[in-house]
């Protein structure tokens, strides 16, 4: 059995909070068994007895049971992470959708390219959205956010046979992003495929945070918007005018 002191333990520095025994200690934990389940935590803090062992002797219960100790600490570190990911993908899809509902309220051409440009940043949390579309055939309105490139632009970015590209250091591009390239620190770029503009487009969008967009994130959220903004420019422009 083990034996009961009547040590005091105190709960804080402050001498304004009443001191504790381990005899009351150990009683209020045989009362309440379920606290060192909900406060697993505090098993990585607590120091077991030390076994006294001969010379030479390896003390393996004090080995395993440090290495348990961190082996739950990191476990509980794991965990933190995954939840806060989870977060975060969870609120990337939110302001996905919101952006997907927000142009899909759209009333006209003109009208699809000022929500994509001019209220999408907002619902996306990031500071400039330009649809850049290269010279061609198709004539479009003179709007805000909407970038007319040179011939051949699009293919010259750094594609490398994906659709997609994350850069976590912007180069700044007055092409791009028109009077707001000084501002731009971080971007992503994102081919569209219009069959109706008879050229190249891509819409990009950029942050002043440098590192808001990098290589190690997932692309599949981006890739939606991307779809059902170039389905949605699609359908504008196969639009009869009255």
């Amino acid at each position: 059995m083990a034996k009961k002191s009547g040590k005091p333990v105190k709960e804080s520095t402050d001498n304004a909070n009443p001191s504790l025994s381990e005899e009351e200690v150990r009683n209020w934990l045989i009362k309440n068994p379920d606290f060192l389940n909900n406060n697993a935590d505090l098993l990585t803090m607590v120091l077991p007895p030390e076994r006294i062992s001969g010379d030479g002797v390896v003390d393996m219960q004090s080995f395993l049971v440090s290495r348990l100790q961190k082996e739950v600490t990191h476990l509980t570190v794991l965990q933190d992470d995954f939840v806060e990911a989870a977060r975060n993908n969870i609120h990337t899809q939110d302001m996905v959708h919101a952006s997907v509902q927000a142009i899909l309220n759209a009333t006209s051409l003109a009208h699809f390219v000022h929500i994509m440009t001019q209220d999408l940043p907002e619902l996306l949390e990031i500071d400039v959205i330009t649809l850049c579309i290269e010279d061609g055939p198709v004539s479009l309105p003179d709007i805000t956010g909407l970038q007319r490139l040179k011939s051949g632009s699009v293919n010259r970015a750094p594609w490398h046979s994906r659709n997609i590209i994350l850069r976590p250091q912007a180069p700044k591009s007055k092409a791009i992003f028109g009077p707001a390239k000084d501002l731009v620190h971080s971007d992503a770029l994102i081919r569209l495929e219009v069959p109706s503009l008879h050229t190249q487009a891509m819409v990009a969008f950029g942050s002043r945070q440098e590192g808001h967009f990098h290589e190690e994130q997932a692309t599949d959220l981006l890739q939606f918007l991307a779809n059902c903004m170039q389905a949605c420019l699609q359908m504008w422009l196969e639009q009869k005018p009255t």
